[in-house]
């Protein structure tokens, strides 16, 4: 092509394989834009001066007209095939559609989402997303301008999604469930809180058997819903994460892992105060000797929240811990509990709990840590 016309993301014009937007003045990249974007009709110059030059006079306005598309003609020269890039009589002015050119806009918005693409062809189309329409663009005093530009990015945003859902429909049809994930994924971050996108991710993972990854993307999924919006997920997608949670449970058991089951308590403004309620009631469970996977330092970070699982010889002149040692103790300890054994933590007055602790529940449920149930009432 002799010319490429790119919007997305920092506005480029190359002509004959060379940038020519370095000649042009601010507005003369929107005006291609503006005549672009209405490529199928041909713009009157009134109605082009109240889009681009509004607050000047009648006289300076068409002057500014004038010479910006002096400038395009200037910099974009007749096609292969004789033709000039615009259209411009006396009183009004377009693309010259029967001009050769590229424009990444024009490709997507050719798209037609019911039409067979190719995996190949979508692809091509996803990559030109490599920005927002107009990017960093601002026109002072061309109000009409700038809504046209924040439709049109919203507009551009949806086409994206569409496209990304047909590709992830065509790698459905080859069963590469990864790239629908990193798809689905994808989706979310321009849709964050799409809950029929998050559904079919927790499916995906159910069905290649990774739950704990399912449920990991649960708990991140629910706890954006709850930050963001002050919501809870649907009553189908809770329905879906017990699923999860029950196949996990069949696994473990088909492991053979036995049962613990504790419920805790939080008091507000006790640092640790529910950390050390977890310790004391996973140690008073009569067949469990974790304590000794972990080191004497652990043991001891462990031991100054919770004294009561060190003997009294060991409490004597036991120093101040660092909290990080202490929260990175307890993680480690809840792991290896979980490598022997299913343990389930029910939570009472979670609104309670500590903010050390709110801290460490909250990197727990985010985990991919198997055999872990931590319910809150």
């Amino acid at each position: 092509m002799m010319l490429n016309l790119y919007f997305l993301g920092k506005t480029r014009v190359e002509y004959k394989g060379k940038s020519v937007v370095e000649s042009f003045r601010n507005k003369t990249t929107a005006l291609i834009c503006l005549l672009v974007l209405n490529r199928n009709k041909y713009l009157s110059r009134e109605r082009i001066l109240d889009y681009l030059w509004p607050d000047s006079s009648e006289e300076a306005a068409k002057n500014n007209l004038r010479y910006n598309l002096w400038l395009i003609k200037k910099n974009i020269g007749t096609g292969e095939n004789g033709e000039e890039f615009l259209f411009i009589d006396k009183d009004h002015c377009g693309i010259n559609m029967n001009y050769d050119f590229r424009c990444d806009i024009l490709d997507i918005m050719n798209f037609k989402p019911q039409q067979a693409e190719s995996i190949e062809n979508l692809l091509k189309l996803k990559k030109l997303f490599v920005g927002e329409f107009l990017e960093g663009c601002y026109y002072n005093n061309c109000d009409d301008f700038n809504e046209i530009i924040i439709f049109e990015r919203t507009r551009f945003e949806n086409f994206r999604v569409q496209i990304l859902k047909r590709l992830e429909e065509l790698y459905e049809v080859e069963a590469n469930t990864e790239e629908c994930l990193n798809i689905l994924k994808e989706i979310l971050d321009i849709e964050p809180y799409d809950e029929e996108v998050a559904a079919k991710i927790m499916t995906l993972y159910l069905n290649i058997g990774n739950r704990a990854s399912g449920i990991v993307f649960y708990n991140s999924f629910r706890d954006r819903l709850a930050s963001r919006l002050g919501i809870q997920p649907s009553e189908k997608l809770r329905k879906k994460f017990e699923k999860l949670k029950e196949r996990e449970d069949l696994d473990l058991e088909t492991e053979g892992l036995r049962n613990i089951q504790i419920q805790t308590l939080c008091i507000k403004d006790v640092p640790y105060f529910w950390m050390a309620d977890v310790l004391g009631k996973i140690f008073e469970q009569k067949q469990i000797a974790c304590g000794i996977q972990l080191n004497e330092y652990m043991f001891r970070a462990l031991g100054y929240i919770q004294p009561n699982i060190l003997s009294d010889r060991e409490t004597e002149g036991l120093m101040e811990i660092p909290s990080v040692q202490i929260v990175n103790a307890f993680i480690q300890f809840i792991s290896n509990v979980c490598k022997d054994y299913r343990l389930t933590v029910f939570i009472s007055a979670s609104e309670d709990m500590d903010a050390v602790s709110a801290g460490v529940l909250k990197y727990l449920k985010n985990s991919n840590m198997r055999g872990l149930h931590l319910l809150e009432h």
